[in-house]
C-alpha cells in the first residue's frame, strides 16, 4: 500500500474523566463510552467515533495507577481542557521514520497497547522522539497491530467538521505534512503551537475548548 497515511484520532486532555465525558455529551448529544487504560501511562480514557476509522479519545488521569512522572501527573494538573494529540495511521512506519528524519526529527520505534473496558488487548506501533520545533504539530505516527480499531465499537452520532494546525511557520508544516502524504489538514499561522477542533453532533457544530 506504499505508505498510505490518514488521521486516525486525536486526544483530549482534561484532569477529570468524568467531567470530560459530561461536558462533551452536553455539547454534542453523543456520550463517550470508557475505552480502558494505558498502563504505566497513568491515563485512562473514553472514545466517541468520528466516523468510520477515526476518533476521538478523552484522556485524564488513571486513579487505579501511580501518577508520578507521566501523562497522568501532568493531566491532573489541568485547569481546561486540551487538544494535545494528533494522530495518523500508516501501513509503512518505515517510511514515516525516513521522511521524520529528512526534516530533522530523529525517532525510535516504540510499541503502545491499551486494554479496554471489556479486556481486549489493542498494540499498535509508534514513532517517538524530539519535536525539533515543531511541538504538537507533529503528528503521533503509528501503525496498528492489531485488526480492531476502536472507532468500530465506539459510539456514533459525531464527525469531524474541522481541524486546524496553528504555528508560527506554517510553511515547515505544510512541507512535512506534504512528504508524509497526509491530507486535509488545514495549517495556519499563529504565535502559538497549538492544535484546534469542531466536531458537528446532535447539537450541531462545536468547536472544543481548550
Amino acid at each position: 500500500m506504499n505508505g498510505t497515511m490518514k488521521l486516525d484520532h486525536f486526544a483530549y486532555a482534561s484532569a477529570s474523566l468524568d467531567k470530560a465525558i459530561a461536558d462533551f455529551e452536553s455539547w454534542t448529544g453523543v456520550r463517550p463510552k470508557p475505552g480502558g487504560s494505558h498502563p504505566g501511562k497513568g491515563t485512562r480514557n473514553a472514545l466517541v467515533s468520528l466516523g468510520p476509522g477515526l476518533y476521538l479519545a478523552l484522556d485524564a488521569p488513571d486513579p487505579t495507577q501511580q501518577l508520578v512522572g507521566n501523562n497522568g501527573a501532568w493531566m491532573a494538573k489541568l485547569d481546561s481542557y486540551l487538544l494535545f494529540l494528533f494522530a495518523v495511521a500508516t501501513d509503512d512506519i518505515g517510511r514515516a521514520q525516513r521522511v521524520l528524519a529528512g526534516h530533522g526529527v530523529a525517532t525510535t520505534l516504540a510499541c503502545g497497547e491499551r486494554r479496554t473496558a471489556d479486556g481486549r488487548l489493542i498494540a499498535w506501533d509508534f514513532l517517538e522522539g524530539a519535536d525539533e520545533g515543531f511541538g504538537i504539530a507533529l503528528p503521533h505516527v503509528m501503525q496498528w497491530k492489531t485488526e480492531h480499531h476502536p472507532s468500530a465499537d465506539s459510539p456514533a452520532g459525531c464527525r469531524l467538521a474541522g481541524f486546524t494546525v496553528q504555528h508560527p511557520d506554517p510553511a515547515r508544516i505544510e512541507a512535512l505534512y506534504a512528504d508524509l502524504g497526509l491530507d486535509g489538514v488545514e495549517v495556519r499561522r499563529g504565535a502559538e503551537i497549538a492544535l484546534g477542533m469542531t466536531v458537528d453532533g446532535s447539537h450541531g457544530e462545536t468547536t472544543l475548548p481548550t
